[in-house]
């Protein structure tokens, strides 16, 4: 049904399942971008560290089981489809509207950590944090990354209204992490009431080597190098909100995180992922403004002096101009790419919003672009290809064949 900002149906329906998700501990994470690294960092260490982990996160790239965590490994099918249909049941049982997909979701998510008796879930909003369908949690930690403009018709188009709709999570006593912010969403943040554990103040994270070495300290810990297998800056910075939030909890259930080994094992999909060596291409999720300047940071450190060909789709609900027009100075060639999902634009489309933002872009299927880029990446030295706009992109390549 779309989205419907509000907790009464989320709150109604758990309370019909006698509250599942009071029965595991919660790290809540809200932020614009990085939320997906972050959860993947805290899950690995403290699955590491001898807890039962739960883990949460949206969307899925392949498979809606994805969404579904227990030690790692996504829900098992046969347990999927049980646990949807006994929700929805449940769902169709209310007084009130029918529950939203992302309700039964989370829901599902809810019912299936209780139900495996995991210690600890990491649950990552849908959308926003003060009115989203996770936030009905209590954390032992709330955790927000870098907030900057995404979902306006729905969370505002200022950093101040965004901002405000994040600190929703921030509970009264209650610790909270931030990533570093703008002054105005600091602000924000500081003014829920609750003291704020800036990752500006608390971590230092900094390169030493190639091509993600680590030397990352805290107040109470000198960690030896860390080989981080998420490259660019903005994993540092998230590698540093996900140490800081450990450190906390580790504080409150006393136990002793598995830092080096885990963060050096941490996998995430689609956050420049290399898909193919020779010729280079890359997989790259972005798509809001502040997460192509983040892009755009990882390929000058990683690839400086390359030229860079980019296939692209989009969801019609994104700033997918804004990005576009943030990514142009690196395009040296684009392709534009339909993406088969309920949001998701035409090729044709997607070419359009290339052109307004000043780069001419060729729309084809996807399969045609890939060879297109291939061979344009093959027929000189440095160049290299970025597949970006949208994590649905994933999708579209294996429903191609082309993975």
């Amino acid at each position: 049904q779309g989205i419907k900002p509000g907790l009464e149906v989320i709150t109604a329906l758990l309370a019909a399942l006698d509250n599942p998700y009071r029965q595991f501990g919660v790290i809540h994470v809200a932020g614009t971008n990085g939320k997906g690294s972050v959860c993947a960092m805290l899950e690995s260490v403290l699955r590491a560290s001898g807890f039962k982990t739960g883990l949460y996160t949206s969307p899925h790239l392949i498979d809606f089981s994805e969404r579904f965590r227990i030690n790692g490994a996504p829900i098992p099918e046969d347990k999927l489809e049980q646990y949807i249909e006994s929700v929805e049941a449940a769902s169709n049982a209310l007084a009130c509207r029918p529950a939203t997909f992302f309700e039964i979701s989370t829901a599902i998510a809810f019912q299936y950590f209780a139900d495996e008796a995991v210690d600890i879930a990491i649950i990552e909003t849908g959308m926003g944090g003060r009115w989203d369908a996770t936030n009905v949690v209590i954390p032992l930690v709330s955790v927000i990354t870098r907030i900057d403009i995404d979902h306006a018709d729905y969370l505002g188009d200022t950093i101040e209204e965004i901002a405000t709709e994040k600190a929703g999570i921030i509970k009264p006593g209650r610790p909270a992490v931030s990533a570093p912010q703008s002054s105005e969403a600091m602000a924000v943040l500081r003014g829920a009431g609750e003291p704020i554990i800036s990752t500006a103040d608390a971590v230092s994270v900094i390169k030493v080597g190639e091509p993600q070495k680590l030397k990352i300290e805290t107040p109470a810990r000198n960690l030896p190098p860390i080989h981080l297998p998420l490259l660019g800056e903005c994993q540092r910075e998230n590698c540093a909100v996900a140490v800081a939030a450990l450190e906390i909890l580790s504080d409150l259930i006393e136990f002793e995180p598995e830092f080096k080994k885990e963060l050096e094992a941490v996998k995430w999909e689609g956050r420049f992922q290399c898909l193919h060596a020779d010729p280079l291409m890359i997989l790259d999720g972005a798509h809001n403004p502040s997460a192509a300047r983040a892009l755009i940071k990882t390929l000058k450190e990683n690839h400086a002096g390359h030229q860079v060909g980019c296939i692209m789709g989009f969801l019609e609900d994104k700033d997918s101009v804004g990005f576009l027009r943030r990514i142009k100075p690196v395009v040296s060639k684009a392709w534009t790419v339909s993406i088969d999902a309920q949001r998701g634009i035409s090729a044709e489309q997607a070419a359009d919003q290339c052109r307004v933002a000043g780069i001419e872009a060729e729309a084809m299927a996807i399969a045609d672009a890939w060879s297109s880029a291939r061979a344009w990446a093959s027929a000189e030295p440095k160049r290299l290809v970025v597949i970006t706009g949208s994590l649905y992109l994933k999708q579209a390549l294996l429903d191609a064949n082309l993975l």
